[in-house]
């Protein structure tokens, strides 16, 4: 399917304050037990959002067991993405009855797995595809470095309708938006979803040739005049892309969207989710 020519998708308002907080326990820092923290959910409002489309819920590294309570550690655990998904679900027919779940875009944006022994430890986000894809129309998304799939995963993943992993980056078209990803992160090879240096970049520059609506990135880039950490060389290269919305996480920040003279967009989702709709002319 080709991609209409169009005007681009655009961020132009997020809520201040969130709509709606997940609790949920993760592993401490440092071996210091358990950390009960909170996953804000905040509503925003793009132009340019395509009719094929009610709403684009935007996630990122969604490290966590859902639940304050004790039990919570001693059941079978539920990860927070599979929880989210049900929460947003709820929250779309409280909120606006009238959208249509199966017209709703996922963006995953990596590292969903948790586990409460270990701070960082790495496993399978299926769970968290299977949830969001058991409610909404279509799932794209990516690994993150902690998002493990044995190559029976993979295939579920790669075979069931409406998801589109990017297992090794490239581009779909998906409701009249081309939306492109690269998972993983810069790092040595010997390490699950780490590529060199040379060859991600070589991957990012591709992608960008082929001029995408929306790029969904694990690993964020360094913005040094705004004191926002991540990756230098990720920024250089996103020098030149011009009304881009680019999705990404694995670093924190504490303002969630960068916006550039060029109409370059970039959203932190880490720790966070988003839920956009159409943003009406006042």
């Amino acid at each position: 399917m080709k991609k209409q020519t169009k005007r681009a998708l655009k961020i132009v308002d997020i809520a201040k304050e969130p709509l709606e907080k997940l609790p949920y326990i993760t592993a401490a820092s440092k071996g210091a037990g358990i950390s009960y923290e909170w996953l804000p959910v905040y509503w925003g409002e793009m132009f340019e959002l395509p009719e094929e489309l009610d709403a684009i819920i935007i996630a990122s590294d969604l490290q966590g067991i859902a639940g304050h309570h004790q039990e919570t550690i001693e059941e079978v655990p539920k990860l927070l993405g599979e929880e989210l998904a049900e929460v947003l679900s709820l929250l779309f027919q409280i909120h606006l009855p009238n959208l249509d779940p199966a017209k709703v875009m996922v963006c995953l944006c990596g590292d969903l797995y948790t586990d409460l022994t270990k701070r960082g430890a790495s496993g399978n986000p299926l769970p968290v595809w299977r949830a969001f894809q058991s409610q909404f129309g279509f799932v794209t998304g990516i690994a993150g470095n902690h998002d493990l799939l044995t190559n029976k995963e993979q295939v579920e993943l790669d075979s069931t309708s409406g998801i589109h992993f990017f297992s090794d980056g490239g581009t779909v078209i998906y409701a009249n938006l081309a939306v492109a990803g690269l998972g993983g992160i810069i790092g040595k090879g010997d390490k699950p979803n780490r590529m060199g240096e040379t060859d991600y970049l070589a991957k990012l520059r591709d992608i960008l040739r082929h001029v995408p609506d929306i790029l969904l990135l694990h690993e964020s880039p360094k913005i040094s005049a705004q004191g926002l950490p991540g990756n230098p060389h990720i920024w250089n290269e996103l020098q030149n892309a011009a009304e881009l919305l680019v999705c990404c996480g694995h670093v924190h920040w504490d303002t969630p969207l960068v916006e550039t003279n060029d109409g370059l967009q970039i959203l932190n989702a880490d720790g966070r989710a988003f839920v956009f709709t159409a943003a009406t002319l006042n």
